[in-house]
């Protein structure tokens, strides 16, 4: 599986970058909802520390 696609370009021959590939897609997706999820579960644990100390 290819990262990201290249070109060649036609003023100098030299790679050019057009793009990443779409089959990452779902793990950004993936990866981005366990951070939400994470972060609402750790959020929700310290305000209830909070409570209780306070």
């Amino acid at each position: 599986m290819e990262l990201f696609r290249y070109s060649r370009s036609i003023y100098g021959g030299s790679d050019q970058l057009i793009g990443a590939s779409w089959d990452l897609l779902p793990w950004f997706v993936g990866a981005a909802v366990l951070f939400i999820v994470v972060h609402a579960v750790l959020s929700a644990l310290a305000k209830r520390r909070a409570r209780r100390s306070a």
